[in-house]
């Protein structure tokens, strides 16, 4: 795995910064789309960062799963921070799910009063407050399923059988490997 810097993290936010100075000076979709590639750039520099401060105790808690030893505290935290903690991290500083609730509630409703008067020159309207439906649902579906992965992980760590602990073990090393994972 190719080790990523703090400095070139720094770095990166730093042209992240200024890019996103330019995007709010001039929104655009260009503008916008540099935004993304930046932010997908941090987050794989993050993810390397992140398996190399753990790859010491990943290899024994690889071993320890490989060697079906019993696992202690450490062990199920650092499955957790490879497997989840980007989810949990999420889930904690996530402040708009109960705004997109009520958004999305907001929307129902008005899709409701819309449709009764439906006709030719007010369609539009109605394709308007869907089209903003249609942006938020992705995101609170996105909320739930990150929820949803976060209870399975944290249920599924506590009854490891034979055949899960090799399939963690695998999954693992192959984080450890991958600058993609």
């Amino acid at each position: 795995m190719a080790m990523v810097s703090t400095d070139q993290l720094t770095e990166t936010i730093q042209e992240f910064k200024r890019a996103a100075a330019d995007a709010f000076k001039h929104p655009c979709v260009e503008e916008f789309e540099s935004l993304e590639k930046f932010i997908s750039e941090i987050d794989a520099y993050v993810r390397e960062l992140q398996q190399a401060y753990w790859a010491g105790d990943a290899k024994l808690t690889i071993r320890k799963l490989e060697r079906d030893e019993p696992l202690d505290e450490s062990d199920k935290e650092l499955i957790r921070t490879f497997l989840i903690s980007d989810a949990e991290r999420y889930l904690a500083i996530e402040n708009n799910f109960q705004d997109w609730l009520s958004e999305l509630k907001r929307l129902v409703d008005d899709l409701v009063r819309r449709v009764n008067t439906v006709d030719r020159d007010t369609i539009a309207d109605l394709r308007g407050v869907l089209k903003d439906a249609v942006r938020l649902v992705p995101d609170i579906r996105n909320y739930l399923d990150e929820q949803e992965r976060v209870t399975k992980c944290k249920g599924a760590i506590e009854h490891l059988d034979r055949s899960s602990r090799q399939m963690l073990a695998k999954l693992l090393k192959e984080q450890l490997q991958s600058a993609k994972r």
